[in-house]
């Protein structure tokens, strides 16, 4: 299954793009505050834009979005929810790899991800780390937990690491860690009766960091 098809497949869960959008956006209130609280300019670069859901809602609060992703049909795809979403400030979308990043230092105030780390090799993250650490005065990145079982992998190949490993991994691409959040996606009445997983991390870790 491809990114693609597997984006079509959550986005048909909430029944059209604009559930999905205001779904998405509810969920990552604590991402999207980071972003707003790290970028003084409001220049921002989403590091793998998926559906590009975080850059879209970003551009309509004026920020100025660049957002970076290599799948021809995941950026068809997040142009045109970007299209449909309700707001004249646009982010721009450029076809270009997380891993050759030719881009000036400094160019942003925050280089951000979420759920796209864990895919790849730790050979692969730290080298995107630094060098998303020299084009932005922070990075900042979410990954999933332990909360997760491999079998509810959305994708197959996510790395669900412990904490102490990423941040071996941000010491190894010569960074420092500023602060880290936890994120859900569940609303608290939800997680109530989720028993099986009360004692598990949140389904969400963020990173913030910057190289030292």
């Amino acid at each position: 299954m491809t990114w693609y098809e597997v984006y079509l497949k959550d986005i048909s869960k909430k029944k059209n793009l604009t559930n999905y959008v205001i779904d998405k956006i509810k969920n990552k209130k604590v991402l999207i505050n980071l972003i707003k609280k790290y970028s003084a300019n409001q220049n921002i670069v989403e590091a793998g834009s998926g559906t590009g859901v975080i850059s879209t809602y970003m551009a309509s609060l004026g920020f100025k979005v660049t957002s970076f992703d290599i799948d021809d049909e995941i950026l068809k795809l997040s142009k045109k929810i970007a299209n449909e979403y309700p707001s004249k400030n646009k982010p721009k979308f450029v076809k270009q790899s997380i891993f050759e990043l030719k881009l000036k230092k400094d160019m942003y105030d925050v280089s951000f991800s979420n759920g796209v780390l864990e895919h790849f090799t730790d050979e692969q993250i730290i080298k995107t780390l630094k060098d998303q650490m020299y084009i932005s005065n922070y990075v900042i990145f979410g990954i999933p937990t332990k909360y997760f079982n491999q079998e509810e992998a959305m994708y197959g190949d996510e790395r669900y690491l412990d904490f102490d490993y990423w941040r071996n991994l941000i010491e190894k691409a010569d960074g420092i860690i500023l602060e880290e959040k936890s994120m859900h996606y569940m609303d608290y009445l939800h997680r109530i009766f989720n028993f099986k997983k009360y004692f598990r991390p949140y389904p969400f870790h963020i990173f913030v960091c910057k190289r030292k």
